[in-house]
């Protein structure tokens, strides 16, 4: 009985958490000077040590489908979100208030899976 208990709790846990870990931010007009970013393409992370939420900027190359992977020391893929985003800055936000306390590195990838940038955080919920 215990066992059933146990079981349909984390069902429970589980199907109550939030799906979307990255979710774009639609009132900023300019990009934050910790968030430029000077080539035509790529990632960047508004800080390295991270508890809750980090925002991010993608700068991209042209508008169309692209993923945000979370991967883990061991290179595991931990997360990843498929998001449509527009040429140019992508303010984007995401949660890792759900992550182990660890280091992880975001990847940013076309639809081919073609690396366009990557950045390193560390979690410290």
């Amino acid at each position: 009985m215990k066992k059933v208990l146990l079981l349909l709790s984390v069902f429970l846990l589980v199907g109550c958490m939030d799906d979307d870990i990255i979710s774009p931010i639609d009132d900023i007009v300019e990009v934050p000077e910790s968030l430029q970013i000077e080539d035509v393409q790529g990632l960047k992370v508004e800080s390295t040590i991270v508890s809750d939420e980090v925002r991010m900027n993608i700068k991209l190359p042209y508008t169309g489908t692209y993923r945000v992977k979370i991967r883990d020391i061991s290179k595991n893929l931990v997360s990843q979100e498929k998001l449509d985003a527009n040429e140019g800055d992508n303010i984007l936000k995401v949660y890792v208030s759900s992550l182990e306390n660890n280091g992880y590195t975001l990847e940013l990838t076309d639809d081919n899976h073609d690396i366009i940038g990557i950045a390193s955080i560390v979690v410290n919920n």
